[in-house]
């Protein structure tokens, strides 16, 4: 089985609107079963193309699956999907800043909540064609140049401007447990009510369930780059009061306990791919 994945900054001129791009490609030989991909709840937003082949994703609290369309845009994710994918696969994620994606919608975003949505659907027709530039793109790099023009053309359309809750927004991301909601709102020049509506317009969810969610992907990322650290220590640095308060949000969010998540998680396509190997053209 060949994978290859990649996350990539994007241009300069994007970055205070993408926060990053996913590319993932697979190529399993007959016979050959591409495991699942656990995707615990995460905050991300994202716009993704879906180049080849089908995500069937299977919520893990309900059982309840969903085939994807070709293009979708996804909210804030407070639960657990098994992402399963067919046996040849390619897929660019547009990994956008917080907040970004409402602004570049121009609408709020609870129905993105915990969803994947037609796309074209709600970005029109043009999408479409998109989508078929990617397709016909001769190498990774020309895809994501395309889908970065399409994407710079929409923003300079729309006039994106960001003020105090955006910055706010940022800081509460990156420190998610030494944040209070008075002081973010005070930071993002807003009452804690009108915060609170502010972030339900432009997250899907409220502050405290952002945060939570924001610490809980920060507990996972750290246990990753840091294994040797055993999960009470992860919850420390993480800003838990203990190891059980971690558990809660791992059985809230990942529908399993922290072991057990990153046992799932390992088997993962993007982390079977291998290291070193990212051709320039296909």
């Amino acid at each position: 089985m060949d994978i290859y994945y990649q996350t990539l900054a994007p241009a300069a001129h994007l970055r205070p609107f993408i926060r990053e791009h996913l590319l993932l490609d697979v190529a399993a030989a007959p016979g050959e079963v591409v495991p699942a991909k656990a995707l615990a709840a995460n905050t991300e937003q994202c716009l993704v193309f879906y180049l080849r082949g089908q995500v069937r994703a299977v919520e893990a609290a309900s059982g309840a699956a969903t085939v994807y369309a070709p293009t979708v845009l996804n909210g804030t994710q407070p639960a657990r999907f098994d992402m399963h994918i067919t046996p040849r696969f390619r897929m660019l994620s547009v990994q956008f800043q917080p907040g970004v994606l409402s602004k570049i919608l121009r609408q709020p975003l609870p129905e993105f909540t915990n969803a994947r949505i037609d796309a074209e659907a709600v970005l029109g027709a043009e999408l479409r064609q998109v989508q078929q530039q990617l397709l016909d793109a001769p190498t990774y790099a020309a895809i994501i140049e395309r889908a970065e023009a399409y994407l710079w053309r929409r923003i300079q359309r729309l006039r994106v401007e960001f003020g105090p809750f955006d910055r706010a927004l940022r800081v509460l991301a990156a420190q998610p447990h030494a944040y209070a909601l008075d002081q973010l709102a005070h930071d993002a020049c807003l009452s804690v009510s009108q915060l609170e509506r502010r972030f339900r317009q432009q997250l899907g969810v409220g502050p405290k369930l952002y945060a939570r969610i924001s610490r809980f992907g920060q507990a996972q990322a750290l246990k990753q780059a840091r294994p040797a650290l055993d999960w009470l220590q992860v919850a420390l640095e993480c800003g838990y009061y203990d190891y059980q308060h971690l558990a809660k949000d791992f059985r809230q969010f990942a529908h399993a306990t922290p072991p057990a998540l990153l046992l799932a998680q390992a088997q993962a396509p993007d982390r079977l791919a291998r290291p070193g190997l990212w051709p320039g053209n296909q």
